[in-house]
């Protein structure tokens, strides 16, 4: 897991990918470290998420990207993995107002969250500069985090006061 945190540190996306990174960093600590061997959900995950795991998840080659494709595969696996209590808007876009449980991605490790970060990371070199679109993607990922965060804390809790 420290090669991706030495991507995700070393990427340059400003203030909110800073702060999204620090969130993530408290995602894996309220797991405890740990690291699933459950990956994300798999129906349509990114080729890009492969070739990087086939080569080793290195912090020097990166897995070539067009980068068109590369975004709306991004925004539809991400999309595809939000829960249902999720809506979208006229736009399609997803809702930030309503929360819940995140099922299946609470998974800790490398095989997790850090997976669809790493891509935003690829997304944002391919751009050469943070665009809107890039940091709107930031911005739902931080909050998804964020509510990752309170769900594990919570389990933790619960997990720890029935002993």
């Amino acid at each position: 897991m420290s090669s991706g945190f030495k991507i995700l540190w070393g990427c340059k996306g400003g203030k909110e990918w800073e702060q999204l990174v620090v969130n993530w960093c408290k995602l894996e600590r309220a797991y405890g470290l740990k690291n699933s061997t459950t990956p994300l959900p798999a129906a349509g995950r990114l080729q890009a998420i492969g070739d990087w795991v086939k080569g080793g998840r290195s912090t020097i080659r990166k897995p070539k990207i067009v980068l068109e494709d590369h975004i709306a595969s991004w925004i539809a696996w991400w999309d595809g993995m939000a829960p249902d209590w999720r809506i979208r808007d006229a736009e399609g876009n997803l809702l930030r107002e309503r929360e819940g449980a995140w099922g299946r991605l609470v998974r800790p490790g490398g095989n997790g969250m850090l997976t669809a970060l790493i891509c935003l990371v690829w997304w944002l070199e391919g751009e050469e500069k943070a665009t809107e679109r890039w940091l709107a993607a930031v911005r739902d990922a931080n909050w998804v985090v964020e509510g990752l965060v309170r769900e594990v804390k919570k389990r933790y809790i619960v997990r720890h006061v029935r002993r």
